[in-house]
């Protein structure tokens, strides 16, 4: 059984063009557990409010907890998908931008207060390769890939009911980019209307939302927020214009000197953009409670060497043995420059490093993350975890002196007195693998935005479109995107993985599962890992980034 591209068969989905109260919003939830997607349009850019009735039942004082938990990180860039806020519910809060354009997202709606109200259709650019093609309804997916992105792209598989196998070569998880021991989840954003802010802004709610929901009771995240420091005078004037734009006033605001040293616990130096719910977080945790899903098969040391399409069905080889899945998601991380289905894809690596200092009784009075040209995450079982390095051209993945006396000076510019307070952990110290610091490959694309969508032939493609070549508008909408059947990717996510890749496993479930995509049109093409071919045909470039 096979789905229209767009709007795949999910049901209609009821709306509110108001914020119910939520006596209402409880029932309609409770009354129809068979449906999965429902939406609420916010009037403006203020918070909505969710008062409790008089004699408010169990049932209702638990959904205006999840509520208000949720908007703590709401944004008005884009449609915010608050999944899970029942069991098996997913609600859309919708701007008033994303909500008068709602036929992007639903096929159908069934209008709760009001007159009924027609989806508009995505309108096609006339490039058919940043389209989606047709899919059977998924029986067992192959995850290709055990980072942050295979772990939530296999996770958002698996809460909407699907079989789903995951691969990894290494011995366990999170073993390189998302084997860092402290990052920081918060989104550096423009304060201009671009891709790439609407997408960071997005993600940085998903990803936020889903580490409150997996691990609540938790000593691998926290922290006071994150203070981004104004570290020179382009940051500072960001940080002005950002604070200007009053609607995410809950997610970020401006803080002088003084008020971001008594946020962090120790002297600043300069004022910084604050995120309050800004954390640090062990990203291995994360991605272990992501692979910890009943519907998960997770199979390390297994290093896929091979993929074919059988006209059914994905068949993998491993050396360890054959799998066979109905589809198949890269989530390969820098391992894409070699990997099945996406070696031919131009992209490129960058080699980073962070490196650990044994806490002091000082040092543990840092309460905040602070970030700049570098960060410093407050203390976790005794170390602080600071960095990182960016090394292009370079695919050595050792830890090296040279990368630690690079974290060390940037450290130093970045707190001088926390440089002075520091030292760098010992290798002897009883850390395990993480000994010194953390050395990985991270992969990007040439625009720095991710590659999350269905894969097209690399070479037939650059077969089919080759007059892209003489004029990059030449227009092709005749010609057929040639598919790889029920193949998706979620990679190159650069330094940013726990704010995008989320987000992204969200799209691709949807479009593998036929549910409503959270991604806006502007973000689908924007992300759609097609388009790094169509540039290199344009640009007659081939197998590498530039």
């Amino acid at each position: 059984m096979s789905r229209q591209p767009e709007h795949a068969g999910g049901q209609t989905v009821p709306l509110w063009r108001a914020p119910p109260d939520i006596r209402s919003l409880a029932a309609a939830l409770a009354h129809r557990p068979q449906q999965r997607d429902w939406a609420v349009c916010l009037p403006d850019t203020a918070l909505p409010q969710w008062p409790l009735p008089a004699a408010a039942t169990a049932g209702e004082v638990r959904l205006r907890q999840a509520l208000d938990e949720a908007c703590r990180t709401l944004q008005f860039a884009g449609a915010n998908l608050l999944a899970d806020i029942l069991p098996g519910r997913d609600l859309w809060l919708l701007p008033s931008a994303a909500a008068a354009a709602a036929g992007d997202y639903f096929a159908a709606i069934d209008v709760q207060d009001g007159e009924p109200w027609a989806c508009r259709q995505p309108e096609n650019d006339g490039k058919p390769w940043l389209g989606q093609p047709e899919s059977p309804f998924p029986e067992h997916v192959l995850v290709i890939g055990a980072g942050i992105a295979g772990a939530a792209t296999a996770y958002e598989l698996a809460r909407r009911g699907v079989k789903v196998s995951v691969f990894d070569a290494a011995p366990a998880a999170a073993h390189a980019a998302s084997g860092n021991r402290q990052g920081l989840l918060y989104a550096k954003i423009s304060a201009h209307d671009t891709a790439q802010t609407e997408l960071l802004l997005c993600g940085y709610g998903y990803s936020r939302r889903l580490l409150a929901q997996l691990l609540p009771e938790h000593d691998c995240w926290g922290g006071d927020g994150v203070l981004h420091l104004d570290y020179n005078d382009a940051e500072r004037r960001r940080h002005d214009a950002l604070a200007a734009q009053t609607q995410h006033r809950h997610l970020y605001r401006r803080v002088g000197a003084d008020e971001a040293a008594a946020i962090a616990g120790i002297s600043i130096g300069s004022g910084a953009l604050y995120w309050p719910q800004g954390v640090w977080l062990n990203p291995p945790a994360l991605v272990t409670a992501l692979l910890a899903h009943e519907n998960i098969t997770f199979l390390p040391e297994y290093r896929v060497q091979a993929a074919a399409f059988d006209g059914e069905n994905w068949q993998i080889d491993t050396g360890r043995g054959r799998f066979a899945g109905s589809h198949i998601v890269l989530c390969t991380g820098a391992g894409s420059l070699n990997a099945p289905l996406l070696r031919d894809f131009p992209l490129q690596t960058i080699r980073g490093q962070t490196s650990l200092a044994a806490a002091t009784a000082a040092s543990r009075r840092l309460r905040a993350a602070l970030s700049g040209e570098s960060y410093i995450s407050p203390a976790w079982r005794d170390a602080h975890c600071y960095g990182a390095s960016f090394v292009h051209h370079d695919e050595g993945s050792n830890w090296r002196e040279a990368d630690e006396n690079g974290n060390r000076a940037a450290l130093a510019k970045l707190n001088p007195e926390l440089f002075a307070d520091l030292s760098p952990l010992p290798a002897a110290a009883s850390l395990k693998a993480d000994r010194r610091g953390h050395a990985a490959l991270r992969c990007d694309s040439y625009d720095h935005l991710p590659l999350s969508g269905a894969l097209a032939d690399a070479a037939a493609m650059r077969r089919d479109y080759a007059k892209l070549a003489l004029d990059k508008n030449y227009r092709l909408a005749h010609i057929p995107c040639p598919w790889l059947p029920q193949a998706y990717a979620n990679t190159a996510h650069g330094s940013r993985g726990l704010v995008t890749a989320p987000l992204c496993a969200a799209d691709i479930a949807a479009q593998i599962c036929g549910h409503p995509r959270p991604l806006s049109p502007r973000l689908r093409r924007a992300l759609h890992p097609n388009r790094v071919i169509a540039r290199s045909i344009v640009h007659g470039r081939e197998n590498r980034a530039v």
